[in-house]
Order: structure tokens, then C-alpha cells, then sequence
């Protein structure tokens, strides 16, 4: 064999098993994206007629505008304003937003819970806890990582 040809074989072996080092990596190797689970806002308020529909519409707005699959159960704790009615109407024109009227003062996560068909419940308590600003920012926040793709070692 010339030294010529054997150069050549050589090359090829090198680069034959460059490719399949290159192959190995990206089948076993490297990170896989993948999406993350759903998630579901469980939303307790009361009371809060003047400002629930800028709040509902801004959540709306926010979960059309991520990719994953989300939605919102808006929870009225006895409101004696116009907070349910005003609550129903938004549903009835959002297929993300399901409302929910509680007569009584206790408020059962675990009751609620099957209400939620993401994997991933953010539960905001706007009767005694959050102001308006920071459920605005809450959900933002939230929201925000939720669309992302994240890298795991497969």
C-alpha cells in the first residue's frame, strides 16, 4: 500500500469516528428540552367589586399569552357586592377562568384542589393577603417561567 492511500484510509477511520463520538453525544449525552407541567391559579377573593375585573382580564391575558397548557379558579368567599355576578360573566367568556361561590368562611384547599387540572397549583389569597399591585406582579412572576423550556440530562 502507498503511503498516499493509507493516509487517506487513515483520515476516513478519524473522521468516521468523529462522527459517531458526535452521534453518541446527542443521542445519550447531551440535555433534552422539555416542556414543564401544567399549572393552575387557585384564586380566593371577596369583596372586591370595583377592581376583580381588571384583575380577571389581566390573568386572562396572561395565561393566553404563555405556552403551557393553564387556568384559573377564581374562588368567591361570600362576597356580599357584586363580586360573583361580575366573577360568572368573565367565565362565561373565558375557557380558562372557572368561578367557584363559597357561603360559608372556610376556604378547603383540598376540596378545591380537583377543580385544578394542572399538575402545578399556585394558590393566591387575595381576601387578606395580597393588594392588587402584588397579584399583578404575582401572577407575572409566576408566569413567567412557566413557558420556558427547561434541560435534563436524558
Amino acid at each position: 500500500m502507498s503511503y498516499t492511500l493509507s493516509v487517506v484510509l487513515v483520515s476516513f477511520a478519524l473522521y468516521g469516528l468523529w462522527n459517531l463520538l458526535r452521534d453518541v453525544w446527542q443521542w445519550f449525552l447531551q440535555p433534552h428540552f422539555i416542556k414543564p407541567p401544567g399549572c393552575s391559579f387557585l384564586i380566593f377573593v371577596r369583596d372586591q367589586q370595583e377592581e376583580i375585573e381588571e384583575l380577571i382580564r389581566y390573568l386572562i391575558y396572561e395565561l393566553e399569552l404563555t405556552e403551557v397548557e393553564c387556568d384559573a379558579v377564581v374562588v368567591d368567599c361570600g362576597s356580599s357586592d357584586l363580586t360573583p355576578a361580575i366573577l360568572e360573566r368573565m367565565a362565561a367568556h373565558s375557557p380558562v377562568i372557572h368561578t367557584v361561590s363559597l357561603q360559608d368562611s372556610s376556604r378547603s384547599v383540598s376540596k378545591l384542589l380537583p377543580l385544578c387540572r394542572g399538575n402545578i397549583v399556585h394558590i393566591l389569597d387575595m381576601t387578606t393577603r395580597l393588594t392588587s399591585r402584588e397579584f399583578m406582579i404575582s401572577v407575572c412572576a409566576l408566569l413567567s417561567h412557566e413557558g420556558r423550556e427547561i434541560r435534563i440530562r436524558g
